[in-house]
């Protein structure tokens, strides 16, 4: 096996993290009623990273996911993103357009232009987390072009 099909086969692994946040984020609360030790530790800890407003997060087994409906939505799309090559020109600007979208309906909402639009929110997340995970993706492949034309 050749350094670039091993780091390239690595670079599939990564795509497990974001999934991992992804089940753990929506098992919080289960996990809250069942276990509730883990379960408040695993809710602090996304605390770091989260707002968690329970207003803005999905409800399942009896309680508010770790996390709201954007950052559920940017794991997800990550998990996917680091499964797709896209040319790195093209995931900037695809990112950079995602951020301004976001943008745009965070200042919407605080601006009174719409509701808590939950949907919308899990979409645009997705939309970021595909994006920014495509661009580091073809960042990784970059290094690893690199490195294999100098074996």
């Amino acid at each position: 096996m050749s350094f670039a099909s091993f780091v390239t086969c690595r670079l599939k692994w990564y795509a497990m993290v974001p999934a991992i946040f992804t089940a753990v984020a929506i098992a919080v609360p289960f996990l809250l009623n069942s276990i509730p030790m883990l379960g408040f530790a695993l809710q602090r800890g996304f605390a770091l990273i989260c707002h968690q407003q329970a207003e803005r997060s999905f409800v399942l087994f009896g309680g508010s996911v770790a996390v709201c409906a954007r950052c559920l939505g940017i794991y997800l799309g990550a998990t996917i993103g680091l499964l797709v090559r896209l040319p790195r020109a093209i995931a900037v600007r695809w990112l950079t357009a995602l951020v301004v979208l976001n943008l745009v309906d965070w200042s919407a909402e605080i601006a009174g232009l719409h509701g808590n639009w939950m949907l919308a929110r899990l979409a645009l997340g997705i939309a970021l987390g595909l994006t920014a995970a495509m661009l580091v993706a073809s960042s990784g492949e970059i290094k690893i072009a690199a490195q294999a034309k100098a074996a």
